[in-house]
């Protein structure tokens, strides 16, 4: 079994229902880290002050087939390919340890 660590980076706003998918997906247990990104452009508001959201980026390892499959699910219900959203992406794993996946799926 090939395992995959799963990025998302999302608003605020939608990363209770990012981790909501994943445990919907089978996958248990998250890295959360805060985040502010660089490369948006920040919204205008009233009197010319600017807002850009805060960002989270969270981390699962899973197997692979539950990686690309939660990250299709985040992309679709937290409409990811919409400007500034955020996104996930996956990425194999050569090597793991200190988590064995098999005791922790028990």
């Amino acid at each position: 079994m090939t395992n995959s660590l799963l990025i998302a980076i999302v608003t605020d706003e939608v990363s209770d229902a990012a981790l909501a998918i994943a445990e919907r997906e089978g996958i248990r247990g998250a890295t959360i880290l805060p985040a502010s990104g660089i490369s948006q452009s920040p919204l205008r508001t009233f009197f010319g002050l600017t807002f850009q959201s805060a960002m989270t980026i969270l981390f699962w390892i899973t197997d692979t087939d539950t990686a690309n499959r939660t990250a299709q699910r985040l992309n679709e219900e937290l409409d990811l390919d919409s400007p500034q959203q955020g996104l996930a992406l996956t990425l194999t794993i050569d090597q793991l340890f200190g988590l064995d996946l098999g005791k922790a799926a028990n």
